[in-house]
């Protein structure tokens, strides 16, 4: 049995008829009000359980209500808590941090249109060889100084949530792996900021004080995403399903497909087609309100 939640963040409310609306559709057998600390029970979000429709065509019903309203769901199963997961893996760029570093680093040379415009198409799935699209857009910063790494990071900034969730998550047992198609110039000053357990990035080869252009090491794509996933849990000794992948772009597929509990962030459609939970309006956090309290 599957429950439906859905969340709003502050300060806005849940539409009554919109929710009365997704219960009949979704063949809900009873709501449950859920408790915000600043808002009554219900107000903010709703658990909708004994969901008796096809899971596909729920999310396929969500993704369109969704796209209408400043709504976010998770269609998880009953009675799922934090604790039942061993291991949470994070995306960096525009699911952790609220930008992409990649993009930023062009800013300094100029080149930022022309890099993004990279990393949107890949991030859309437009370029299927992520790989391939990180070497073009390294390819624009040939020479930039690594002080210019440090200016990106005076201006990176957590996306809201992030600290909570993962202080919840260490609390109750789970392993934290940030994955990233991203350099680990950043990744592992974020380790050390947050505490995280382990990172998975690309390493920027510097010589002289300014980027070469190149990586060192294999590249991290989707596919070494969802191998990090794969090594983590197998370190910990517990299946894939008991990890939860959250992402934002289509190299983020592959870990979210392959973890038990999938979170599109800000995700493009085809990442939040594919998942189990959309967060486009609330914080990071919001997972948290979505399972059961342990």
């Amino acid at each position: 049995m599957h429950h439906l939640v859905l969340q709003v963040p502050a300060p806005a409310t849940l539409d009554p008829a919109l929710v009365a609306h997704v219960a009949e559709q979704v063949h809900a057998q009873r709501l449950q009000p859920l408790p915000a600390a600043d808002a009554p029970p219900g107000a903010r979000a709703v658990r909708l359980c004994g969901i008796g429709a096809d899971q596909a065509a729920v999310r396929a019903l969500m993704w369109r209500v969704a796209s209408r309203s400043a709504l976010d769901w998770a269609l998880l199963p009953a009675g799922l808590r934090l604790r039942d997961f061993r291991l949470l893996v994070l995306d960096m760029d525009s699911t952790l941090v609220n930008m992409e570093t990649i993009d930023e680093i062009g800013t300094a040379t100029g080149m930022k249109q022309r890099i993004a415009a990279i990393t949107e198409a890949a991030m859309r799935g437009e370029i299927s060889d992520y790989a391939e699209s990180l070497r073009q857009r390294l390819a624009l910063l040939v020479g930039t100084p690594e002080a210019v790494l440090e200016q990106v990071w005076q201006r990176m900034r957590l996306n809201p949530g992030a600290r909570e969730l993962i202080d919840a998550a260490k609390a109750a047992g789970l392993r934290v792996l940030l994955a990233t198609g991203g350099f680990t110039w950043f990744a592992e000053r974020l380790q050390r900021e947050l505490g995280l357990h382990e990172v998975r990035a690309n390493s920027l080869d510097i010589v002289d004080g300014q980027l070469t252009g190149r990586t060192l090491g294999p590249i991290v794509d989707g596919a070494g995403k969802r191998q990090a996933l794969l090594d983590a849990c197998g370190r910990l000794g517990c299946q894939a399903t008991r990890a939860i992948a959250i992402g934002d772009g289509a190299n983020d597929l592959p870990m979210i497909e392959a973890a038990g509990l999938g979170v599109a962030y800000r995700g493009k459609p085809a990442v939040q087609q594919a998942a189990d939970m959309a967060l486009n309006h609330c914080g990071l956090d919001a997972l948290l309100r979505a399972l059961e309290p342990d």
